[in-house]
């Protein structure tokens, strides 16, 4: 008997529609063949599942499947609902990493890594209640919000992962060390390495081009463009001044020494005779 709130009380049969009491297991499902229409809904030891004739028929439940409420959450509870509430507003709402640290170094230097972090979640500065790095807590804070490595001179990557909650955050932060490419004027035919890093201009050895640059030669000067020898291919290699291609140039290899005592492999350019006033001169295709 149910009671419904009133005085008196209901003892009809359990459903309504008797097609929901006809399957009594798994199987019962698999092998309906009462008519039903889409979207019929019939309980089956506690746990609902609704008619999909448009699904791919289950070897297990041929078109049944289980209620929405219960394929969120894996179970039939409130909690299990809930947790796939929370998974979605995570979606939305998520953990967010701002990392301080890295850069470019020259090579031959050597750097201790230092990373920091902030970790925010709705515009809401929020503390993590863990933290790697590489995959690891060598390193971490206590508070768990920066790092110190150990001394590098070659190119390393740092992986950053913070956890709040069931949340998390990923970031990189990369410490590069390369070469320096330089450029500038001389009235010498050759340099050495001093003169070389003392020519004027230098940027990251990225690549082997440059946008055009003014070289002021007035006087008359060889305008010098030195990059590592990885860098050079003598039948790629094109020199352009104030617009036109340039083929007289020379360019012979030597090793030289930088700002932090280390030795390279470099290739020196130059044109092949003086030139004067002031120049726009273009490396590139």
């Amino acid at each position: 008997m149910i009671k419904t709130g009133t005085n008196f009380g209901y003892e009809g049969a359990r459903f309504l529609d008797n097609r929901q009491g006809q399957a009594l297991t798994l199987d019962d499902l698999k092998n309906w063949n009462t008519v039903i229409p889409p979207g019929f809904e019939t309980c089956v030891d506690g746990t609902w599942y609704i008619y999909c004739p448009n699904s791919d028929w289950s070897t297990s439940t041929g078109y049944f499947r289980k209620r929405i409420d219960v394929e969120l959450s894996g179970s039939s509870g409130y909690d299990g609902v809930q947790g796939q509430l929370d998974e979605l507003m995570n979606e939305v709402f998520p953990l967010t990493i701002t990392t301080q640290g890295g850069g470019t170094f020259e090579m031959g230097k050597t750097v201790t890594p230092s990373i920091s972090w902030t970790i925010s979640r709705k515009g809401q500065s929020v503390n993590p209640t863990e933290a790697f790095v590489n995959g690891s807590t060598d390193g971490v804070a206590v508070d768990l919000l920066s790092y110190t490595g150990s001394p590098i001179n070659t190119t390393t990557n740092y992986a950053v992962k913070v956890k709040y909650d069931r949340m998390e955050a990923n970031q990189t932060v990369s410490y590069a060390f390369r070469f320096k490419k330089y450029y500038g004027t001389s009235s010498k035919t050759s340099l050495t390495s001093a003169e070389i890093l003392n020519l004027g201009g230098s940027t990251w050895a990225t690549s082997w081009t440059m946008n055009a640059t003014t070289f002021d030669c007035t006087g008359g000067k060889y305008p010098y463009y030195v990059i590592p020898s990885s860098l050079y291919n003598p039948s790629t290699f094109k020199v352009w001044v104030g617009g036109l291609r340039n083929t007289d140039i020379v360019a012979t290899t030597q090793e030289i020494t930088n700002a932090q005592n280390f030795v390279g492999s470099y290739v020196v350019i130059r044109l092949g005779t003086k030139q004067t006033g002031v120049l726009s001169i273009r490396f590139g295709d």
